[in-house]
This record gives C-alpha cells, structure tokens and sequence, in this order.
C-alpha cells in the first residue's frame, strides 16, 4: 500500500471537503521541508562564524603590549593605552629601576642600633655594587623640603651608579611622607622610559620607606598603577611597627627589620630579573656595624 506524504484534505464535519493547511499559500509541502532545512543549515552556519569571530584576539605588536608583571595585583584592571613615535625612541630590551627613597624625619630615628638613613645608605651602597652597569636606574625622593616634598634626584639612565650613590650618601631627613605624590609621579616617568624603549624592556618601582604616606591617600596612585600593568611596585617597609599599607598594592612586599634584610629585600626586588645573578649578592651580605657616612 502506498502512502501519500503530502498534506491530504481531511473531510469538513459540515459535508465537503476541508482545504489543506497550506493550500491557501500554495506550497509544496516536499519544498517546504527542504527549504526549512536549508535554513536551519544556514543560521547554524552564521553562529557558528560569529562565535570563531569573537573568540579571535588579535596579536599586539611585537614590543609595544606591556605585559603585567607575574602575579601583579589587579592585573586585570583596564589598561591605559600608550601610543609610541618610532621616529623618538629605540627598541631595547634594557631592565629599568627606579627607585623611591623616604626622606622624612623618621628616617632620623635609630633602628637596630644605628640611625636608620645611616643604615640604609650602608645597605643601598653594598647592594648597587653587584647592580650591571647596563641597567637603567633612576632616584625620586619623597619627604624633601623643596616643593610638594618630592623630588626627582636622578633621571633613569645606565651607567649612573656612582652618581647615584653619591646622592644617596649626602642625604639628610627633612620632611613629612608624600608616597603617593611620589609614586604618581614615578608612575609618569616610568611611562616615558617606557615609551622612549618602544615598549620593550622591564620596569619596576622600588620604595624604600619607614613610614605611613603624609599626603594623598595610596588608593589614587595605586589604581593609576595598575593601569600600566607593566610596571612592577616592589616595597620595602624598614623597621615599622606593622607592615605597610602598599603591602596589598605590591607585587613584592618585605618588612625589613634591620639593614641586612634590608638588602636582601632590594636583592629580591631585582633577582628575577635576567641580568641579576642573586647568588652573587648572597655571597657577601651587608652587616650592621657602627659605621657612618
């Protein structure tokens, strides 16, 4: 028995026959049904296009994407695009530390049997020792009697070691704890090294400080931070009571309760960088003694 497929008029309870569901329209019902695959083939298609479409990232330029620091906190926050002229920088590869020295009054006070700016240009001098001459490295401090307490003693250059030093070791306490107007403007000076080197290269803020910040609250400066997730802020807290607010702003943060482990914590801040060698600076670790620049 052979049996028709097509839609069939069903016989009307009132006598005559009932018209077909489509026959009004006129549509076979065979090329309905091929026509309502193809459709169904087509919007299945079209998804899954659109789905590869998004999933697609397209690469950054080589050199130009600053990638967040390992384990850097809030490295997910929007990230503020920078825009470089080739015809002003170079590319290089080159590690950039800058670094933020408290010089408030505090830093006047005695620590582990020594005056705490004593001991830390002691323990600054013996770690930049081991530092190449190849890396960058620049100087602002915070707690100065001049301007807004923060001044920027030493552009980022290589080759700068001594002059470094030198400041370093003529320093005097003076002032109040300005952090937050230091990092903002450290932040700043990291994004023009940062531009000048095409986008290559390592950039880390290093701070040095005994003390709570005087001046703007450390929440505007570090969310500036974390927009340029390139820059690393590594902390040191040097004999403080209790650790130091920019510990849950850090990458790295050491309490440092004299001015051995005041070294070691500036070894760490540097030793995943390629061109340190930690194990040299294990070696011979400063020890604290009654000496005075």
């Amino acid at each position: 028995m052979k049996i028709n497929s097509s839609p069939q008029a069903t016989p009307d309870p009132q006598g005559g026959a009932r018209k077909s569901p489509l026959g009004d329209l006129g549509v076979n019902y065979k090329q309905m049904k091929r026509y309502s695959s193809n459709t169904a083939r087509f919007i299945a298609f079209f998804l899954l296009a659109f789905l590869a479409y998004t999933c697609v990232q397209t690469p950054p330029r080589d050199g130009q994407e600053g990638q967040p620091e390992k384990g850097a906190p809030d490295s997910e926050a929007p990230q503020i695009e920078i825009l470089f002229d080739e015809s002003e920088g170079v590319a290089s590869t080159a590690s950039n530390y800058y670094f933020l020295f408290d010089m408030s009054g505090s830093m006047d006070e005695s620590c582990s049997d020594k005056k705490k700016i004593e001991g830390a240009k002691q323990a600054v001098t013996s770690f930049m020792k081991n530092v190449p001459d190849s890396v960058n490295i620049g100087l602002m401090l915070f707690g100065t009697r001049e301007g807004n307490g923060v001044v920027e003693a030493l552009p980022i250059s290589s080759g700068n070691k001594e002059e470094f030093l030198n400041i370093i070791n003529g320093l005097k306490p003076a002032g109040k704890t300005p952090l937050g107007e230091a990092l903002l403007a450290s932040i700043d000076k990291l994004v023009e090294q940062y531009k000048k080197q095409l986008g290559y290269g390592t950039y880390r803020i290093i701070v040095i400080t005994d003390g709570e910040q005087t001046g703007i609250d450390l929440k505007e400066p570090c969310s500036y931070l974390a927009q340029h997730g390139f820059i690393g802020l590594y902390s040191i807290g040097l004999c403080m009571r209790s650790s130091h607010t920019l510990k849950k702003y850090s990458l790295s943060y050491r309490d440092a309760n004299d001015y051995e482990e005041l070294e070691e914590a500036l070894v760490e801040a540097t030793a995943e960088s390629e061109v340190f060698d930690a194990t040299l600076f294990n070696e011979d670790l400063y020890k604290a003694d009654s000496t005075s620049f």
